[in-house]
């Protein structure tokens, strides 16, 4: 039940984006893999893995747009718009999310031709199920159900169209709530672009 209204809450933002139906071609990449959940390196109390798909949509700016935007800014002209979740295997907290995704090319045809080598940044907010203040030892208090979500990733682009990614998130809610105990992920996924 409570998974099924985190992955509601990443369906519905999908399809606000203008342009995401399925039949139209804005879907850009499919992402999905697994992570370990609240990772204890970074003070995780939550345990398990976290099964996460992603889908990420071309960007609303094109590259002639992109083009006319002042040097300085034009790293940042051209996010792509994402949807997602992250559903725990534990029984721990399940969330969905939406967002803006940046990526940029590192390093091209590195160790053979089509290769490459890539660097994303997404920030948006996220609606979990988890407990907002609980005295369980085994679980975070999140102040919210609604929170601040980041992630950084990087990626390996293995074949036209293919890439395998190291992947870190984080929620929390800022400091806007009493209780602020955020949740860290880390793991592995995998990319297909259309």
């Amino acid at each position: 039940m409570r998974l099924g209204w985190c992955l509601w809450a990443a369906a519905t933002a999908a399809f606000l984006v203008p342009g995401a139906a399925p039949a139209q071609s804005n879907l850009d990449e499919v992402k999905f893999g697994a992570l370990a959940h609240d990772a204890g390196f970074a003070g995780g109390k939550e345990g398990g893995a976290d099964i996460n798909g992603e889908f990420l949509f071309r960007s609303p700016v094109d590259d002639e747009t992109a083009e006319h935007v002042p040097l300085w800014l034009r790293w940042a002209a051209q996010p792509r718009v994402h949807a997602g979740f992250e559903a725990n295997t534990s029984g721990f907290t399940n969330q969905g999310y939406f967002g803006l995704t940046w990526t940029w090319l590192l390093l091209d045809n590195l160790l053979y031709p089509g290769d490459g080598l890539d660097f994303g940044y997404s920030f948006g907010p996220s609606f979990n199920d988890g407990l907002i203040n609980t005295q369980r030892p085994d679980r975070k208090r999140l102040g919210s159900h609604v929170l601040f979500r980041e992630s950084l990733e990087l990626g390996y682009r293995f074949l036209p169209g293919y890439e395998v990614s190291a992947f870190i998130d984080h929620v929390s809610n800022g400091g806007l709530a009493k209780q602020n105990q955020s949740i860290n992920d880390a793991g592995l996924r995998l990319g297909v672009k259309f």
